[in-house]
């Protein structure tokens, strides 16, 4: 059995006996769902094994996005994978896309909370502001390569509805764009150039994914950060000359 396969399935046992649950046996998660306390097993109650289901769904889902496509996975494999019923997946997302979407969601988080963490320590250098960043950027995407390649080899051309969620997350992430100009000294509405700053960073990620196979080596990584620092302030010194004309 190949080593992620194995990996694959030894975490999402564990997951399935922390729930000691049969597959079949599940509740609804949703927030709109009444609370019901039920009886607790290992300590959880009903709706708190149903959110460990809805994580253990997720975690698969990650694993085999990641090694076999969007397109590759279907619902009853993953459900297989991870030792539930197809009743469990339904009683948590309405079709495969909206897991997905979900999963996306919850990638995008986790990279920006990392480059908002990065963002509350800089430096009074900006080169080394920048740098600092770009690092950040690029480990929360590339220190877990199933992120990389569910996040950034397979949003694009999905539905228009992911579209339309990866336009807002870029927007979201424009917002650290600008964070970091005013915290340089860069006042003003330079959104769309923020946009279009994260269009060119996800761009250069994106590539260098491609060509390392979403396995990028020490090298590849450094490369990467500093071709985003290099892409970063090149833009910066753009407006600086703008500014001053």
């Amino acid at each position: 059995m190949p080593a992620v396969q194995h990996s694959t399935r030894l975490r999402t046992r564990a997951l399935v006996q922390n729930l000691d649950i049969l597959p079949d046996v599940t509740a609804k998660s949703d927030s709109t769902a009444k609370r019901r306390p039920g009886r607790r097993i290992r300590g959880l109650d009903a709706d708190q094994r149903a959110d460990q289901r809805r994580d253990l769904l997720l975690e698969t889902a990650l694993e085999l996005f990641a090694r076999d496509g969007y397109a590759g996975t279907s619902i009853e494999a993953l459900c297989q994978a991870a030792y539930v019923g197809n009743k469990a997946f339904y009683e948590h997302f309405s079709t495969k896309e909206a897991c997905y979407l979900e999963l996306l969601q919850r990638n995008t988080h986790t990279i920006v909370g990392t480059v908002e963490a990065a963002l509350a320590d800089l430096p009074d250098d900006e080169a080394t502001g920048t740098r600092l960043l770009a690092s950040a950027l690029t480990h929360a995407v590339t220190d877990d390569p199933r992120i990389a390649a569910v996040t950034f080899g397979q949003a694009a051309g999905i539905s228009p509805t992911i579209e339309r969620q990866r336009r807002a997350n870029r927007r979201q992430s424009a917002t650290l764009v600008s964070a970091l100009w005013r915290h340089y000294g860069t006042d003003g509405p330079h959104e769309h150039l923020a946009i279009a700053v994260v269009g060119g960073l996800f761009d250069l990620v994106s590539d260098a994914l491609d060509r390392s196979s979403y396995a990028p080596t020490a090298a590849d990584i450094d490369e990467l950060i500093a071709q985003l620092t290099d892409f970063a302030l090149v833009v910066r010194a753009g407006m600086r000359h703008n500014h001053n004309r």
